[in-house]
């Protein structure tokens, strides 16, 4: 039973460990997307504050590997999601 227990722990850790980097990866793609839209003059005066957010989630999304305590990595990952979905949201609204 105690086999059991550890396999399925880790397991879970796995999977969480999985989840976070896929978010990250999530967030970096959105800087990248919007880095590029910035460099081939897509952005608008309109839009630039939302391609800037959008340049940031990416920031922080790869700003989770520096940090190492779970509980601040989580806060820092959750910033990298708002700022994406805000960023996200933003330039398609102005566009």
């Amino acid at each position: 039973m105690e086999d059991y227990r550890e396999s399925v722990g880790r397991l879970q850790h796995a999977a969480k460990r999985n989840m976070r980097q896929t978010v990250v990866y999530a967030t970096v793609f959105v800087a990248v997307i919007a880095t590029w839209m910035l460099l081939i003059g897509q952005a608008t005066r309109a839009a630039f504050p939302w391609f800037a957010v959008a340049i940031l989630s990416g920031a922080f999304g790869l700003a989770t590997y520096v940090v190492r305590r779970w509980r601040p990595r989580l806060y820092v990952l959750a910033v990298a999601v708002v700022l994406a979905v805000v960023g996200m949201t933003g330039m398609f609204l102005t566009s």
